[in-house]
């Protein structure tokens, strides 16, 4: 109890290190990037969602674009401009390295 008592201030550094870490990666886990892109002849958001939505279904993503670009329906228009959201890479961490020097594949 003594050790606690006298390190009580390190105690709390290294907590709120690692509360500090975690909501960090919580964070960095959320963001979201944008691609402006021209809609052309024969683009629908359907393909576009194909494309871009990643592991979002289709409906959800196609109505996150409407709201996105203030859209009155799901139609678009040749030339108009759309933003689109991009899934920043994400940290997996099942793809963290872990061999050492001397480990065998």
């Amino acid at each position: 109890m003594q050790i606690i008592k006298n390190n009580s201030y390190l105690i709390i550094i290294v907590v709120l290190c690692i509360v500090f870490t975690m909501v960090g990666i919580n964070k960095m886990e959320q963001e979201v990037a944008y691609q402006n892109v021209t809609v052309s002849e024969g683009d629908t958001l359907w393909n576009y969602s194909i494309q871009y939505a990643n592991n979002v279904p289709t409906d959800k993503w196609i109505k996150e674009i409407v709201k996105l670009n203030q859209l009155s329906s799901t139609e678009i228009q040749v030339g108009k401009e759309l933003r689109i959201p991009i899934k920043t890479p994400q940290f997996n961490q099942n793809e963290v390295a872990t061999n050492t020097t001397g480990d065998k594949e």
